[in-house]
């Protein structure tokens, strides 16, 4: 066979020749002009000097002019802003600083704890403005929105050197989201007279703003506030941008008195304790600063507050690994890791899972950390308390594999370099807490159905992302999430018009929607919380949940044994009469005196199995369709006809009432039940847009309607899915005995309704206490609603409280409706990017 020589060998010089060349490159024959000595690519071959600048390139500074931002500063004697002015306060002087440098931006001098003139303010216009037609404030609000609008770079830019935010965010996504609610909300003030004409403003509405993300807040919480009629007193933790929004207004017409800003701590303090606070709404970035505000309340008041929290990623082996890399990278540290959008939990498969970490570690690598002004930088500055906090976390997991970006730290300003912990264990601490900051915890799962739980036992349910192909799945999922937003295939994107509702949090707090619009705005013939100009007794709020003393066995017959059998009721729990597990009892006497029965005097013990039991059947209960879940409440409903004589009797030697006015409370009790079996299949859900029910709801019943009140509130709760502990009236508690054995035999699962007996106010403090409870409704004294109010907090609980002896139960309107059925649901939103076959 003849040989051939050998091609001469010559150095690699693009991506193809890397690929095809000879490995064994001659390196002493003379370089090519275009190939420079000594610059290579990762694999030893050559670069030509063209690939090798960009190789080497190295980013311009592209930063954002300040000048404006700091031109309005100067010009304006910043202090409170009250009556359309800034009003200069003599007390303590706040200092605010730049993030990114340091440097001292202003002094604010403050008014203590005065907050008198806001709230006079608001107060005085709060009338004018409530009762405005619909149209003349949507024409307000539109002014406001073409003036952010127009000054938006000043605004974004503001909000940059305030709270350290990279200012393309502040710019592109804040930004963007406050001028889209703002006209979203006045859409709804133009259409609130025919959509929300059974709705009342609330009055004056007090809105706690974080230290990070002020606009997104302010889009949230104050617009929809505006939109709903009410007057507005911001008590911000960044004032900036919250007083640049105020002097916007001004120039956009706004009426003195709407909007107020009050600075300071000692300010914020002081609007916990004004009578005229109709409700508290915020977001804050600490528990133990939500418990602090709580406990500043002075007046039982309908509170939405929120601890910032972070969103969650889900990743399977069938996704676009490097869509799901690039959003990370991005949403992850978004608003350097601060904001409700940013990622602080990704759960990879195990089949993806070192694919996934080697391209992130790739990615996240070449992150830029600098001054949030400049466009180049992808992270910008982080509060000193949660880098602090971030680096102790960091101490205590030092047997956890991490990786940071390569970027250097700036000398100057507060900044930490973002950071990925792998292979971290749900089981750790550091899994479940808040670490607000650039820090991302990866850990690994097999199984959609270990995906799900590790999301659902979460302590914060913003929202969640789910990276998938398989569209089966993704619907499996949506419903399973109990998280207010699903992203498929992306992350962090907002859409006003649509609602969802942060879950595992105190309160209602809503996002997007006319639910937000309504979450601002009471019934019209729903009654407020009342108290006298005086403060709530404190010995009454101490004592409220105190165990009372347990009854004495009466010196007389309570029975006649030739007459009738001595009645001993005992607990429904899980389908089954039990018996208490304190063995102690209480007389049950009529209105003349009669002796009608022995009461069990349930404890703490037995609301624990009462939850156990509500909880162990919420999955089969929420599982079950609309349509069946409706079929056993006209079973119910069919079956207590059959014995509302016997009610109607109850009812009348219990109370005192007429036999007719028993009769009467029955008959509309029945159709309580009817109306929440026809609302049972009306709950309903789109793919988009679900209503998932609450969870286990611990109800305390009103006192003066011992059938009808309770019928009012149980049909609701148990036709959206939820499964309920009963707190009775302790006043006439045979009515829901006998109605236990009527729920024995209607084919409602065991579980699902369950009913205990005792004093109202331990056993309602005791279910406000659980932790597997998810809201408490009660209806009873002022104290018990000024107590389970600041409980909520502590254990992140949806709270609605009334006075007991409020409400008209009778009343077709107050009755039934949306007033009772908001509180039966969680709204959830699924969101889906478009997709780019049909962009053009």
């Amino acid at each position: 066979m003849s040989s051939q020589t050998p091609p001469a060998k010559r150095p690699c010089t693009d991506d193809k020749d890397a690929m095809f060349g000879d490995e064994n490159v001659t390196m002493n024959k003379q370089l090519p002009e275009n190939i420079m000595a000594g610059d290579e690519d990762q694999n030893g071959h050559f670069l030509s000097k063209e690939k090798a600048i960009f190789q080497k390139l190295e980013y311009s500074s592209a930063k954002e002019s300040d000048s404006a931002a700091m031109t309005w500063i100067s010009s304006q004697k910043l202090g409170d802003f009250v009556l359309n002015k800034m009003i200069q306060g003599t007390g303590d002087m706040l200092t605010v600083t730049n993030r990114s440098n340091d440097k001292v931006l202003a002094h604010i001098p403050t008014n203590g704890g005065d907050v008198g003139e806001a709230v006079k303010s608001g107060r005085e216009a709060k009338e004018a403005w409530g009762k405005m037609q619909g149209h003349i404030r949507a024409r307000h609000l539109y002014s406001v929105t073409r003036e952010v609008q127009k000054q938006g770079k000043l605004l974004s830019v503001m909000e940059c050197i305030s709270t350290g935010v990279a200012v393309r965010e502040c710019k592109n996504v804040m930004l963007a989201n406050l001028v889209q609610t703002l006209y979203h909300f006045t859409g709804w003030a133009e259409l609130s007279s025919p959509e929300v004409k059974d709705c009342q403003s609330r009055g004056i509405v007090a809105v706690l703003l974080p230290e990070v993300d002020t606009l997104t807040q302010i889009a949230q919480q104050v617009v929809p506030a505006l939109a709903a009629g009410n007057c507005v007193i911001i008590s911000p933790s960044a004032p900036l941008p919250a007083l640049l929004f105020a002097s916007l207004c001004v120039t956009a017409g706004l009426p003195p008195g709407v909007l107020s800003v009050v600075v300071g701590d000692k300010a914020r303090q002081a609007l916990m304790s004004d009578r005229n606070i109709a409700m508290l709404s915020g977001a804050l970035s600490t528990k133990e600063e939500c418990r602090s505000i709580v406990s500043s309340l002075q007046y039982p008041i309908p509170v939405s507050l929120c601890q910032v929290g972070k969103s969650s990623m889900i990743v399977f082996s069938n996704s676009d690994i490097d869509s799901a890399v690039d959003c990370l990278s991005d949403k992850g540290f978004y608003a350097s890791g601060q904001a409700y959008d940013s990622v602080g939990k990704v759960l990879v498969q195990s089949s993806c899972y070192e694919k996934f970490c080697k391209r992130l570690k790739e990615k996240i690598s070449k992150l830029r950390v600098g001054d949030a002004l400049d466009h180049s930088n992808d992270v910008g500055a982080t509060t000193s308390k949660n880098i602090s906090v971030i680096k102790e976390a960091l101490t205590l997991n030092t047997h956890l594999s991490q990786f940071k970006s390569n970027s250097t730290l700036p000398s100057t300003g507060s900044y930490q370099s973002p950071t990925v912990l792998l292979d971290v264990q749900p089981s750790n601490d550091i899994w479940d807490d808040v670490l607000l900051g650039p820090l991302v915890k990866v850990a690994s799962f097999r199984t959609a159905k270990e995906a799900v739980a590790i999301v659902n036992h979460s302590k914060q349910g913003v929202g969640c992302s789910v990276w998938s192909e398989k569209n089966s799945l993704i619907m499996q999922l949506t419903k399973q999430l109990n998280v207010g937003t699903v992203w498929v295939n992306c992350h962090g994107i907002r859409e006003s018009t649509r609602p969802a509702q942060y879950r595992s949090c105190t309160g209602s707090m809503q996002c997007g929607g006319v639910d937000l619009l309504k979450l601002y705005m009471s019934p019209a013939a729903t009654p407020r919380l009342s108290f006298s100009d005086d403060k709530i007794d404190p010995s009454l709020v101490k004592n409220f949940g105190k165990a009372t003393t347990p009854a004495l066995p009466s010196d007389k017959p309570t029975v006649d044994p030739e007459e009738s059998v001595n009645r001993t009721i005992k607990l429904f729990i899980g389908g089954a009469l039990k018996r208490s597990a304190n063995d102690s009892y209480r007389t049950v006497r009529s209105s003349t005196g009669t002796v009608l029965g022995s009461l069990p005097d349930a404890t703490k013990k037995d609301i624990r199995d009462a939850v156990e039991a509500a909880a162990k059947a919420f999955p089969g209960w929420s599982g079950k369709s609309g349509f069946n879940r409706s079929q056993i409440l006209y079973f119910l409903a069919e079956n207590i006809c059959r014995r509302k004589e016997d009610f109607a009797e109850v009812i009348a030697q219990s109370t005192g009432r007429k036999y007719d006015d028993g009769m009467q409370e029955v008959d509309t009790s029945l159709q309580r039940l009817f109306m929440a079996a026809a609302w049972a299949d009306k709950f309903t859900s789109s793919p988009w847009e679900q209503k998932d029910p609450v969870g286990v709801i611990g109800i305390t019943a009103p006192s003066q309607w011992p059938m009808l009140g309770l019928c009012s509130l149980l049909g609701p709760a148990i036709a959206a899915g939820n499964t309920v502990v009963v707190l009775p009236s302790d006043k006439f508690p045979l009515v829901a005995a006998d109605l236990c054995q009527v729920i024995a035999t209607s084919d409602i699962p065991g579980g699902v309704v369950n009913m205990v007996y005792g004093s109202q106010s331990p056993l309602s403090l005791a279910l406000a206490q659980h932790q597997h409870v998810q809201a408490v409704w009660y209806f009873g004294y002022p104290e018990g609603c000024h107590v389970l109010t600041k409980e909520g907090v502590e254990n992140n609980k949806q709270v609605w409280c009334e006075e007991y002896d409020k409400r008209k139960w009778n009343s077709l309107v107050q009755g039934t409706g949306y007033t009772i059925n908001r509180h039966c649901y969680n709204n959830k939103v699924v969101i889906m990017p478009p997709g780019d076959t049909f962009a053009n």
